[in-house]
């Protein structure tokens, strides 16, 4: 592959790494190894078709090789395409069940959704993205994860500062940077790279740490990370965010074959540096990446939620309890969030979040239509198979037809007496089904359609 380095590129690194260099920039012309993450929170989550010969060493969820996107695997939500490097910043975060925890940048999900795999659904995890069509993203990969516990925001670090100050116990900030260590990725990249976006890309990283700063609570711990080697946007950052924080302290964190200490001479010679992690292609098996972490001294600040009322009405109330006697086993739903038609499992009852753009409060269990409830795919994609009534698993042509958007037509009559079913495929939940008359009408979403 040819990824065309810049001659300035090159003579930046050529300058910080000496005769380590042209290792370096040969590394970077190389194809990268693919891998995924399989998903604890899924039934059987092991049996999977991709293949689990090949382990990650510092995750148990990691594993190298490729994966099909078109697969039920994929479809269902038991499968992740990761990055190698990238999983192990959830794994020094080590978020622990009953935290509050948020994911500051956090689109597309990958990180979010293996923090959310780490927390087994208990506590609150707030994953935010500026931007609204990658926070549309996010969300939509949350779903797919069959994640429970998560509020997908849409706003600026800045706009937590009005009402999450000591709030979180932990704080990811997977800093948007200027990407030198995905350039074998992605080399279209290459062609934006300069020093001057560079120091941009340090200037707002800095302003985000300000953030984190403000909304993290007292004993808590931040981590911080990019997918590049520039010195200014890692050890330099880390250094200028100690001397203004001087209660922030840097925690050592555990290293792996390949990867490597941070620099103190990148970071005005600040010996704690060492501490932190770099990971570069040309050592490791994996693409470039630095992480961080640091806690705040102090005891914690107690942050009660402000709690919000449901909205539900009495009718819908009604509605909804109707769909879970003819579908459910029983109610496994315990808080309910009604926003417009939509009803929702929520994350959080928090009355600070209506003061965010809010895209997804928890578990969206589906819309209130005409004295009617139709569930969500999202409900689907995070309930238990012991929890619905009827399955139906589709064979390989049903299932095929099923995601070109077509009904599935059934021979018998079968003993259904419930209008809504849930499709698997491969004992695989994927999808709702509305049953009528021997055929089972489609209702995947279009967008998720082959």
């Amino acid at each position: 592959m040819n990824v065309n380095l810049s001659s300035e590129f090159k003579e930046k690194y050529t300058n910080l790494l000496g005769d380590r260099a042209p290792k370096l920039f040969s590394a970077i012309e190389t194809e990268s190894e693919n891998a995924f993450r399989i998903n604890p929170l899924k039934p059987g989550y092991k049996t999977l078709t991709e293949s689990l010969e090949r382990p990650i060493e510092y995750t148990d969820i990691g594993f190298y090789g490729d994966i099909d996107g078109n697969s039920i695997d994929h479809l269902s939500g038991y499968i992740y395409s990761q990055e190698p490097s990238a999983m192990y910043v959830a794994e020094v975060l080590d978020a622990k069940p009953g935290e509050t925890v948020l994911d500051l940048c956090a689109a597309p999900g990958s990180k979010t959704t293996h923090i959310a795999s780490k927390m087994a659904s208990e506590g609150l995890l707030v994953g935010n993205e500026i931007n609204y069509k990658r926070a549309k993203v996010l969300s939509s990969n949350v779903e797919r994860m069959g994640i429970r516990n998560t509020v997908v925001t849409n706003n600026s670090p800045k706009d937590f500062e009005k009402g999450f100050n000591n709030y979180f116990d932990k704080i990811l900030v997977d800093a948007p940077c200027s990407g030198e260590g995905m350039f074998r990725k992605d080399p279209e990249s290459v062609k934006y790279w300069s020093q001057e976006y560079v120091e941009s890309c340090a200037n707002r990283q800095k302003h985000i740490m300000d953030s984190a700063y403000k909304l993290l609570n007292n004993g808590g711990t931040f981590v911080y990370s990019t997918c590049t080697f520039s010195p200014e946007e890692n050890e330099e950052n880390i250094d200028y965010f100690l001397n203004k924080y001087p209660d922030m302290q840097i925690v050592e964190i555990k290293k792996y074959p390949g990867m490597e200490d941070g620099k103190p001479e990148w970071g005005n010679d600040n010996q704690n540096l060492t501490k932190a992690l770099r990971m570069f292609p040309d050592q490791f098996n994996g693409e470039g990446h630095f992480i961080c972490k640091m806690q705040k001294v102090g005891t914690a600040e107690n942050t009660k939620s402000r709690e919000l009322n449901s909205g539900m009405k009495k009718e819908d109330t009604q509605l909804f309890d109707k769909f879970i006697k003819q579908n459910l086993q029983e109610n496994p739903y315990s808080n309910y969030l009604h926003i417009a038609d939509y009803l929702y499992n929520p994350a959080s009852l928090d009355s600070r979040f209506k003061k965010l753009h809010v895209l997804r409060n928890g578990l969206k269990l589906g819309e209130f239509k005409k004295n009617r409830f139709e569930p969500d795919i999202a409900m689907i994609l995070a309930i238990e198979p012991k929890e619905l009534k009827i399955i139906y698993d589709l064979s390989d042509d049903q299932f095929g037809k099923y995601l070109h958007g077509e009904s599935v037509i059934l021979e018998k009559q079968p003993d259904f007496n419930n209008k809504w079913i849930g499709l698997s495929y491969q004992n695989k939940l994927f999808s709702w089904g509305r049953y009528s008359n021997k055929e089972i009408k489609n209702v995947y979403p279009k967008g998720l359609r082959r």
